[in-house]
């Protein structure tokens, strides 16, 4: 996934930033939260993309992720990566580098999709 800063920057308004208290890290969030952006504080390095039902036309390779019901986003996901790991509550698809959260029980209010840097949750 190549998502320049700039391309959201042009999109849409940042709405806070936050900084880690546990670690050199930034988080972003945009898009009235619908859009978070973790990066390293220290080399402004993208370690993380996370995506929340408010965003419209979430896809991943044609899968509409909040617009299909929960289960059935969760098999497909299951489908390309058939071991995922579980991690309160959220399934970490290694192969994918993805994470899935809230899809099990179909909860909009708990669904959440993140996109991580290889090395950031694989190693």
């Amino acid at each position: 996934m190549a998502v320049e800063i700039s391309d959201v920057r042009r999109i849409s308004k940042k709405v806070s930033v936050d900084k880690s208290w546990c670690s050199e890290e930034l988080t972003e969030y945009w898009s009235e939260n619908g859009l978070q952006l973790t990066y390293s504080e220290t080399d402004e390095r993208l370690l993380e993309i996370s995506l929340y039902p408010n965003l419209p036309n979430v896809q991943l390779n044609g899968l509409k992720l909040f617009e299909v019901p929960g289960a059935y986003a969760f098999k497909v996901l299951h489908d390309w990566d058939d071991a995922p790991l579980s991690r309160t509550g959220t399934s970490v698809f290694l192969k994918l580098g993805l994470a899935a959260g809230g899809f099990l029980h179909d909860d909009d209010f708990d669904k959440s999709v993140t996109a991580f840097a290889k090395g950031r949750w694989d190693e």
